[in-house]
């Protein structure tokens, strides 16, 4: 059943809000245009009474006229000009308009000759006066009706009231039965699945409660069977009742359902995505973020293209995606979009390239420090440079970090649970010192001869104290109990390791960044970093279609400028294709090692 209306002259199926609205909003000019059309008679009918009322104040004088005068005419004429005189006694009790006529107006006149006579006596006098009156008054409720929006809707409000306590009458039908609509949604379960695209196109989701945890070093088991000439790009988990905002590489996105995607066997291949959205020829998704509620205010996606481009744009603006899809970011022909992220507008973004280069930067602009931060853009703008790359390197993925500032935070807070507000202080004074010294020594180096080993010592006896220091607060970061934020690179053979988040220091927006990987034929180029702390789990997806899962405690942590371990056994010709990040309520527990099902 539908609600047909004819709203504004088309026809249009309103909802139940709609029709209400589209009722309000009917009422609101009906009871306006009434009020425009009776303020206009009664302000006509206190023109003809004021006409009466100069009349019987000068009585005596306008019947002298009438007597004196040969015809209708002639006395029409002979009061008109009496009342343009300066004889005539005036007194409308209220302020004379502006643009208002002076005098008697002919209108007036013809009504003060058609006055019957006795009209004249004490108690007409006093009707007519008392009709003018009740004549202004009603003028005024007009215009404060006209003037107040909240009057109006209370003469709508009131008159609705009327027609209820009038026809109002008990209902006649009656609902003797319950009945509720089910969508598709109501029966699927909510669950964690994870979603698998093949470089080809192919999608499939598989409850991710299939997959038991493996240790580092696994070979593996086939995890999605592909083609021959095919092998698999992308790994996403989240929920089979999220909305699925995909990104593809052109910087267009599509919306989607998580349980619209095929429910197929682990070593089966999916469906193809041209099935379930409306790609144009060349598209691939890049990214598929899940999200509940597209309206959420503060929120944003964050965009990173291979060229070093980033861009953040408000949720709410791909709230009303169609079909067809929607330009997310300008995107030039020679560059591609890596990954989109949701953000808060305050945190910290992480980029790392092909090459081992990352850098680290606020996302919250400011507009006072050149480069700093990255202001809100429309859907269809471009975006500024994120990092400044190297000839032949090119961005393959980033992360989004939390601010110093909130995790400074969640240190102080942690630290007042323990009663280590003081430790906490002096070791971050101790800190900044450390580094105020260094500076100084550096700076006494600079100024002075370069071969002085005094200076030199300085410097290193500097680097040592800002070295302890440092460590002594990650230390403390550990009895408190403070989450930790680490960098997880994985190389395209296999390999990988963990770095803590502050060996990146914050530099600005567009630079060329710092080492993140020490690349070499035995461990490859970077294929995948990722965000992970000390509960996470990790899942690699290889061309060929392997899969492994294993805890991220297992990989070694270490600096920046390091080769990692080996997380998993590849054939020569094989390499490594995505790498994700598993809820940490999904993780099973299991003290055997077993094999990906």
């Amino acid at each position: 059943m539908i609600f047909l209306a004819v709203l504004n002259g088309q026809p249009r199926e309103l909802s139940l809000d709609q029709a209400i609205q589209a009722f309000i909003d009917h009422r609101v000019d009906v009871v306006q245009r009434r009020t425009v059309f009776l303020l206009r008679k009664a302000r006509e009918r206190e023109h003809i009474l004021e006409g009466y009322k100069i009349a019987l104040d000068n009585l005596d004088t306008v019947i002298r006229i009438i007597r004196g005068s040969g015809s209708r005419a002639e006395a029409r004429e002979n009061l008109y000009a009496w009342g343009k005189g300066v004889d005539v006694i005036i007194n409308l009790d209220r302020v004379r308009l502006p643009h208002e006529e002076k005098g008697l107006t002919l209108r007036q006149v013809d009504a003060i000759l058609e006055l019957q006579l006795y009209r004249l006596t004490q108690l007409s006098v006093d009707e007519i006066l008392n009709e003018l009156a009740e004549i202004r008054k009603k003028i005024a409720e007009y215009e404060e009706i006209l003037a107040s929006d909240k009057k109006l809707r209370a003469v709508i409000v009131k008159e609705l009231e009327e027609v209820r306590d009038k026809y109002g009458d008990a209902r006649r039908s009656q609902i003797i039965d319950e009945s509720a609509e089910l969508q598709l949604e109501d029966l699927i379960a909510d669950e964690q699945v994870a979603v698998t695209v093949s470089h080809q196109g192919y999608l499939k989701r598989t409850p991710i409660s299939i997959y038991r945890q493996q240790r580092r070093g696994g070979t593996g088991r086939t995890g999605m069977k592909t083609r021959e000439e095919d092998f698999v790009s992308q790994l996403i988990v989240d929920s089979t009742h999220a909305y699925l905002l995909c990104f593809t590489n052109t910087g267009r996105v599509y919306w989607l359902k998580v349980y619209e995607i095929p429910d197929v066997g682990a070593a089966g291949k999916g469906k193809s995505m041209q099935s379930l959205l409306n790609l144009q020829p060349g598209e691939n998704v890049r990214t598929i973020l899940p999200v509940r509620d597209l309206e959420e205010e503060g929120k944003y996606i964050f965009f990173v293209t291979r060229n070093g481009i980033v861009k953040k744009t408000p949720l709410k603006d791909f709230s009303n995606v169609m079909a067809r899809g929607i330009i997310a970011i300008a995107i030039d022909k020679e560059d591609d979009l890596v990954t989109a992220g949701l953000t808060n507008g305050k945190q910290n973004i992480f980029i790392a390239t092909r090459e081992g280069m990352a850098i680290r930067f606020q996302e919250e602009y400011d507009p006072e420090r050149s480069g700093i931060g990255l202001r809100p853009m429309g859907r269809n703008a471009a975006g500024n440079k994120g990092i400044s790359l190297k000839r032949g390197d090119y961005v393959i993925g980033a992360a989004i970090t939390d601010s110093d500032e909130t995790r400074d935070r969640e240190r102080d807070e942690c630290a007042a649970a323990r009663n280590l507000t003081d430790k906490l202080t002096a070791m971050r004074k101790a800190y900044s010192d450390s580094k105020d010294a260094l500076q100084k020594a550096r700076e006494d180096r600079r100024n002075g001869a370069p071969d002085d080993e005094a200076l030199k010592a300085a410097d290193k006896a500097a680097e040592k104290a800002v070295e302890d220091a440092e460590k002594a607060l990650k230390h403390l970061d550990e009895k408190l109990c403070v989450t930790q934020s680490l960098i997880l690179t994985v190389t395209e053979n296999g390999f990988g390791k963990r770095t803590d988040v502050d060996e990146y220091r914050l530099t600005a927006r567009g630079a060329q960044g710092v080492n993140n990987l020490k690349a070499t034929p035995k461990v490859g180029k970077t294929a995948s970093i990722l965000l992970v702390n000390e509960t996470s789990e990790l899942m690699v997806i290889s061309q060929w279609g392997k899969i492994i899962r294993i805890d991220t405690k297992q990989v070694r942590a270490a600096g920046r400028a390091t080769q990692g371990v080996r997380l998993l056994n590849l054939e020569d010709d094989d390499k490594v294709a995505a790498a994700v990040i598993i809820p940490p309520e999904e993780a099973v527990k299991d003290d055997e090692p077993m094999l990906l099902q």
